[in-house]
């Protein structure tokens, strides 16, 4: 009885957080699409230079760094769930 409530309570809570977040979006775009009118209001364009060529500096192996964070991320993730896999089969 236990496991099968967990799935639908899952469900639930995230189908909760996801009609809240639509609802929330929605709410926020009506109110930036109807402004309340201001006729003193005057709206400037300035336009911006292209900014000039730079010299390519990346490295090779320059992402060696982000590939030893992304296995220590993936170790802290699984670890844990190997380590109590055995407990949560007796379950």
């Amino acid at each position: 009885m236990k496991k099968s409530i967990r799935p639908i309570i899952i469900l639930i809570v995230s189908l909760f957080l996801v009609l809240a977040s639509v609802a929330f979006s929605r709410l926020i775009s009506a109110q930036s699409m109807n402004p309340p009118v201001n006729t003193n209001a005057v709206m400037f364009f300035q336009t911006t230079s292209t900014p000039p060529l730079q010299e390519d500096r990346s490295e090779i192996g320059s992402t060696d760094g982000i590939t030893l964070l992304s296995f220590a991320i993936i170790a802290i993730i699984v670890i844990p769930i190997l380590v109590l896999r055995k407990h949560w089969s007796e379950n």
